[in-house]
């Protein structure tokens, strides 16, 4: 059977509403392109600062010990004598003709920030599911731009701050493993 569509407009409202729930909102909202700022420790807990220095906009992305220090290494460009992960999935993608166009962190969720990665393989671009963290260490090696969600923003590095506090607390800051 043939489905016929008078347009363009249509046919996009009915993928979108078609997505897993939350997904048809995050695929509308503005997405703000950002640096890897630096990599830090706030309360012993390792975290990256996403900026996007234009518009004074952070996001603080709390993650492991070992992600840390794979974005770390990632971000000085220092060269290691066996491949990490990372650095393996950057020359598969490549090895096999697919290129890492970007990078977006789309939505926080009970506590935990979602990522995709977004490929283009064969002229189609394909979305995949990611941890922020795996996908950071992975664009910074691969020089991907990276994204995020306007509404996960903020006009303060730590905007959980309040007078005298020197670091988030509370539910604001994502589960590890992010």
């Amino acid at each position: 059977m043939r489905m016929r569509t008078q347009g363009f407009i249509p046919v996009l409202l009915l993928c979108l509403a078609l997505l897993p729930p939350g997904r048809a909102a995050r695929a509308a909202e503005a997405m703000v392109p950002v640096e890897v700022q630096r990599v830090l420790l706030v309360n012993d807990q390792p975290a990256v600062v996403l900026a996007n220095e234009r518009e004074h906009a952070f996001l603080v992305v709390y993650i492991d010990a070992f992600m840390a220090q794979a974005i770390q290494l990632g971000l000085l460009g220092l060269a290691i004598e066996r491949p990490l992960t990372h650095d393996l999935i950057g020359i598969l993608l490549n090895r096999l003709g697919a290129q890492l166009s970007k990078v977006a962190i789309t939505e926080l969720r009970n506590d935990t920030y979602y990522a995709l990665l977004s490929l283009r393989v064969n002229g189609s671009v394909q979305e995949i599911d990611a941890r922020p963290s795996d996908a950071l260490a992975i664009a910074v090696r691969t020089r991907t731009p990276i994204f995020v969600a306007r509404g996960l923003l903020s006009d303060r590095l730590f905007p959980e701050e309040g007078p005298g506090e020197a670091a988030p607390e509370g539910p604001a800051k994502p589960k590890q493993g992010a």
